[in-house]
């Protein structure tokens, strides 16, 4: 328990906790399941089409860190609506 008026105190009382809070958390509706890749290729920069629960489409940067043996591409990207690292994503949904 903290002082009332501490530092510590006024953190705790606040309702924003950073990205990992649910208050801002979002399915990514366009998102494929995960699947198995090739391992050890170069990241590449990308800009990745997501299609956000409520927010709708948007194109966000991150990169490219993996490729599904299927063609499917995992994007590394951080947003504070994601619980997870990226997404696996359709080709046309992935540009450079």
């Amino acid at each position: 328990m903290s002082a009332p008026g501490s530092t510590i105190g006024a953190m705790s009382d606040s309702k924003d906790h950073g990205t990992a809070s649910r208050r801002y958390s979002q399915e990514i509706r366009n998102a494929q399941r995960a699947r198995p890749s090739y391992q050890d290729r170069p990241l590449v920069p990308a800009c990745a089409r997501l299609e956000w629960e409520r927010d709708g489409e948007e194109w966000v940067d991150g990169t490219a860190t993996r490729l599904g043996f299927d063609g499917a591409i995992f994007v590394d990207f951080h947003d504070r609506r994601c619980s997870i690292i990226g997404a696996w994503l359709l080709p046309v949904e992935v540009t450079r």
